[in-house]
């Protein structure tokens, strides 16, 4: 098997950040996954307890970058890799999500730096979290964020410093060694903490990545990130992954979430879709049935919009009612409407066997929708869409970014990054003005 070669991962982390890609088609992943993530991060300021959060720890460094790297994933809209090997085990092993850990270190240094920069040292520190991810294995029960996203800060926050490869190594090992250790119940259970691990995870990291400058030891280095990370919170840490031997771009294995809500509910919102495609009308009640730990989600009077997130039956009603799940549908105003909580507990959820059985590269998934007037609807999908099997289209994910984005930006300043979707962007300052415009809506307004 393939060793960990530290100084090999700092190379390629320096070469994207320095030089970027040759190949357009990755270009265009990194672009969607730079913007999807933007888009979820901004989407997640309408809430008020980002607002809160912002003002009890203030701007700067340590204010900023947690606060950032919470809002990132408030609506768990964020995206990480599609699917994990071990995905059928029980309760599963998530995914890596380094994205949303990475964005709020640009925003710190967007002013300092052009957009060509700021994207090019989001791929590098995105990639090595998202093949620290695939090549390991959450332990049982540990949630993703704040474990595989420090080392992607460390290494976005070493390279927007002038870092060479030796340097972006040392933070990437050093990143890697400060995982959160937090468990899955916690957002199972409503517990919107789980959103705070990712502001913490990005700090953690930017902080090592600041300092990793500083004389290191390679060996010293690895044997850290060895025992830290693929001891404490992982195992099965698999060197062919990590080095890219198997797949040079695990960027491109991302998973664009098509809604703001937990990814094992998706399958049912894309049944669904497809059911209410067939005809209109009131709807009666739902009879979903679906794969193991996605069946568990059955709760119908969630206390917190994360508890929201994580039950299969809100969240299609949610859908039914409003025809989306973005970031205004779990605000704390919606989450007591009578209509909705009526319809969630008329929807019934029902482990199938079979689908289990299909885990973990398909999570399948059939819906029945009765009607107000008798009549039913049926559909089922295998997998949801936005897998790189079957990615959102781009107009999607522009419809997704506007929807999240709201009020936070002006329009024109929305359509700009909805333009990087087509295309490279140009030397300027996009990043800058957007940072500028989310420090005012959370500390400048707020004064």
């Amino acid at each position: 098997m393939t060793a960990v070669d530290l100084p090999a991962l700092g190379r390629v982390a320096h070469d994207v950040a320095t030089h970027g890609w040759v190949d357009e088609s990755v270009g265009r992943d990194v672009r969607r996954l730079f913007v999807d993530t933007v888009g979820a991060a901004l989407g997640g300021l309408h809430y008020p307890a980002v607002h809160a959060l912002g003002r009890d720890l203030g701007p700067g460094r340590f204010g900023e970058t947690v606060t950032l790297g919470t809002a990132a994933t408030w609506l768990d809209a964020d995206s990480g890799g599609s699917f994990h090997p071990r995905g059928d085990r029980l309760p599963p092993v998530p995914t890596a999500h380094p994205a949303p850990h990475v964005l709020p270190v640009l925003l710190r240094h967007a002013g300092r730096h052009d957009d060509v920069t700021l994207l090019r040292a989001f791929a590098a520190g995105t990639e090595l979290g998202l093949r620290l991810g695939a090549g390991s294995s959450l332990r049982p029960g540990i949630h993703p964020h704040g474990i595989h996203g420090p080392a992607g800060a460390a290494v976005a926050e070493a390279a927007l410093r002038g870092g060479d490869a030796a340097t972006l190594a040392r933070a990437f090992a050093r990143g890697a060694a400060l995982p959160l250790a937090a468990l899955l119940e916690v957002p199972m259970a409503g517990g919107t903490v789980r959103n705070l691990w990712t502001g913490l995870g990005a700090y953690h990291g930017a902080s090592v990545g600041a300092d990793a400058a500083m004389d290191g030891d390679d060996q010293t280095d690895c044997a850290v990130l060895l025992e830290l990370f693929d001891g404490a919170v992982c195992d099965e840490l698999d060197a062919d992954v990590l080095m890219g031997t198997t797949q040079p771009w695990r960027l491109r294995d991302s998973y664009l979430k098509p809604y703001a809500c937990a990814r094992w509910i998706h399958p049912a919102l894309d049944a669904l879709r497809l059911a209410l495609a067939e005809r209109r009308g009131a709807v009666d009640s739902i009879d979903v049935r679906t794969f193991a730990f996605a069946a568990s989600l059955s709760g119908v009077r969630p206390a917190s919009d994360m508890a929201a997130r994580f039950s299969l039956p809100f969240s299609l009603a949610t859908y039914v009612t409003d025809g989306r799940l973005a970031a205004p549908e779990f605000l704390p105003d919606r989450l007591v409407r009578d209509d909705v909580a009526a319809l969630a507990a008329r929807t019934t959820v029902t482990e199938e066997p079979a689908f289990t059985a299909a885990l973990p590269h398909e999570r399948p998934t059939s819906v029945r929708v009765r009607f107000a007037d008798g009549t039913t609807a049926t559909a089922a999908v295998r997998n949801a869409r936005g897998n790189p099997a079957d990615p959102l289209p781009d107009d999607e994910v522009a419809a997704k970014l506007r929807a999240n984005v709201g009020d936070v930006l002006p329009g024109r300043v929305t359509e700009e990054l909805a333009e990087w979707l087509h295309a490279d962007p140009a030397p300027g300052d996009l990043l800058a003005r957007i940072g500028r415009h989310v420090r005012e809506r959370l500390w400048t307004a707020s004064a």
